[in-house]
Parts: C-alpha cells; structure tokens; sequence
C-alpha cells in the first residue's frame, strides 16, 4: 500500500472515529448534519419528530392570534319591585233634611216649585239627600187633609225630587193615617215617580232588599224607624210593615247590611215635640246604635231643631248623632219656632280601605210667608232679618261641634 492510500486510510479512521464519538456525545435536541448530504437513521428520525414536537409545544406559537375579546360582564336584570297599590280617595257630602209636614194651607198648592226655589241650589250641592216626608201624599186617593190625620198632594214627591232630594223616609207617626189603603196608595206613587224610600215596605220581600246607596266606591247602608203610629196600626195580615223602635229589631237588620256597607245611616222618628233638648228614651237608643255599630243617626219628630252629639262606644266606634233636624216644610203657626229647621250633613271619605266620617254641618233655613201669600223655604243667613231665629240661636241648640250656615 502505498504512502498516500495508508494516509487517505488513516485519515479515513479517524474521521470515522471522531464521527463515532459525535453521536455517542451529542444532544438528543439538535439534528445531526454532514456537509454533504444527511446522515439520516429512521428510529432517530422518529425519536427526533416526537422531540421536536414537544419542543414546538414548550415554546410560545409563533403563529400570531387575535387577541381574545373582553365580554362585558354579564348585567343580572334587577328584579321588579311590586307594584305601588293605588290608593284612591273619595269624598261625598251625605244629607238629611228635617220634616215635610204639609198642613192643610200647603197641601192645596198646586206646585211647590216655588216653594223650594231658593233653596234649589243648596239642596242639590250634596252627593245624597233624605228627606222625612212625614204627610202622607196621598191626596190622588183621599181628601187632602192636615192635622191630625195628613192627607198630601203626590206632586210633592215629584217637587221634591226635582229640587233635589234622592229618598224619602216613610217611617214616621203618620204613615198609617189613612190605614192600609192609604199605604198601598203610598207605594203607588213613590213608585209612579221613582223615588227610592225606606222605612216602611210593600211587603217581607221589599223590606229584605236592603237599601245602599253607591257613591263611587262609597256604600251608604240606609234604615229607618218610628216610635210609633199615633195608636193606629195596619190589620193583622196585612203584607205592608212599618218599621217601629224594637231593640232585637234593629239590632237584626243592623247586622244583616253592616258588613255590605262602608257607612250606615239611620233615621230615627222620636223625641219630645217641641223640646230643644233630647230627652232619655232618645239617649237610651243612641247609645244602642252605636255599640250596634251605626255611623250616622238623623233625629225627626220634635219639629224643632235639637242638639249634635258623637257618642263613642267601649271599642271606639264613632257615632255621629244629630238628635232632631226640625221642620224643613211645614206650618205649625202656633210654635214659631218650628218654622226654622235645616239640612244636616256629614263628609264621608273613603281612602283605600279606611272610611273616615268628620265635618258635621247645619245649613239652617227659614220657612216665611211672602206678600203673595205662598210659603216658602229660604236659607236663614239670608232672611235673618225677617226670621224668628237667627243664626246665633241655631249655633246654641246645636252645639259648638257643628258648622252652622
């Protein structure tokens, strides 16, 4: 062998030796390159692809993403608060007006428009007005008469109402001054002119409907009674009744409306004739209808005005009692003091479910005879001059607790 093969062996030796050593020592990370061309092995080729995928996957991508979007956070909706119950308020003005005693002088009128037009204007400024039409009008079927035994024209309903009265009371001494023909007579005509009445029934039935008066959302529950007929009484099975003073009586229809109704009203025929001051019989029974739980007591009977009081019961109940209204009509010319008389109110307020009952009021009047010889109803503040009473005298009997006009 020559020198240069044994140089080129050698040298070929050592190259190998040396690339012997390289692969024994090297990394396993890096690829193995010759200059010229690979030197690739297939297991390593294998163990390098899994190295170098992990490699790959320790190092941040090099591929650019978009940048994650920011969410807002999510707004949870706020529960919605319960509705605001409305809580509605009403106010009514409920009235009474005193006696409609026609004596024989007025129940020959023709028409009593005249009689009531000055005071048409304060009878129709009330929500509900009552009136006692204490003589019978039954004048279509019985001879017009006055005292003892009271026979009225039926226009006076119809006078009435048009002046502005909604109910008439029909318990009082003279409802059966003409008998049982005299009441079928009365119905027929309250019925002819529809005007709503109550304290005295056609029949069981009638009497079980029970009288409320709606205002809006106001429920005014309506009674009435007498203390009595002057001694005269309907016959035995008869289907007419009169409601009279009886304790278990009222006591009962008492309790059959009250709960129906927000206010309750009753109207009471007693008292002394021309006392200025109610008498026992009259407090006995007050104090009955209001632990019975009664809002409102209108007294009719005396013809001349008596005294305002509020009773309050153990449990605090109120009770609003105007003992006597006086004459609002009528001609008894040898008491001078029953020509003056008034129109009694109480302001009923209803707020959600709360009733509140406050405000008593006298609008006092006057009857007078004018220069043309008819009788008329005035306002007393304006005819204080020709009155025998005036408004000082009205405020006295009353009481301090009442709003007098």
């Amino acid at each position: 062998m020559s020198k240069l093969n044994q140089f080129l062996l050698g040298l070929w030796i050592v190259s190998l030796s040396v690339l012997i050593f390289v692969i024994l020592t090297m990394d396993n990370g890096h690829e193995i390159q010759v200059v010229e061309g690979h030197m690739n092995n297939e297991s390593e080729q294998v163990a390098d692809g899994k190295e170098d995928s992990d490699e790959i996957a320790s190092q941040p991508s090099m591929v650019e993403q978009e940048p994650e979007q920011e969410h807002e956070p999510e707004t949870v909706p706020e529960p919605e608060p319960e509705p605001v119950p409305v809580v509605t308020k009403e106010t009514v003005r409920l009235a009474m007006m005193g006696d409609v005693l026609l004596h024989y002088r007025l129940a020959q009128y023709k028409d009593f428009t005249s009689s009531f037009a000055a005071v048409g204007s304060l009878m129709q400024s009330y929500d509900y007005l009552v009136a006692n039409q204490e003589s019978l009008p039954v004048g279509n079927k019985y001879a017009l008469s006055g005292y003892p035994q009271f026979s009225s024209p039926p226009h006076i309903l119809r006078d009435l109402q048009q002046a502005g009265v909604d109910m008439v009371t029909v318990a009082n001494n003279h409802t059966v001054d003409k008998g049982e023909g005299g009441i079928r007579t009365l119905f027929e005509n309250l019925d002819a002119q529809q005007m709503p009445y109550v304290g005295a029934y056609k029949n069981q039935e009638d009497k079980n409907t029970k009288r409320i008066i709606e205002l809006g959302s106001i429920k005014i529950g309506m009674l009435a009674y007498t203390y009595g007929t002057n001694g005269l009484y309907l016959p035995k099975g008869s289907p007419f009744i009169v409601n009279y003073i009886d304790e278990t009586t009222m006591k009962s229809d008492i309790e059959a409306i009250r709960s129906e109704v927000d206010v309750l009203v009753v109207s009471m025929h007693w008292g002394s004739e021309y006392a200025y001051e109610e008498n026992d019989y009259q407090r006995t029974y007050a104090k009955m209808l209001n632990e019975a739980g009664v809002d409102i007591v209108f007294g009719t009977h005396p013809h001349v005005l008596q005294p305002y009081k509020k009773w309050i019961s153990e449990s605090q109940h109120e009770t609003h009692v105007f003992y006597s209204l006086g004459n609002y009509f009528s001609t008894i010319l040898t008491v001078p003091n029953t020509m003056i008389g008034g129109i009694a109110s109480m302001e009923i307020t209803k707020e959600g479910n709360v009733i509140t009952i406050n405000n008593p009021t006298m609008d006092a009047t006057s009857v007078l005879l004018d220069a043309d010889g008819v009788y008329r109803v005035y306002p007393l503040k304006d005819v204080e001059a020709r009155s025998v009473k005036n408004l000082e005298w009205v405020k006295q009997v009353v009481g301090s607790e009442v709003s007098v006009y």
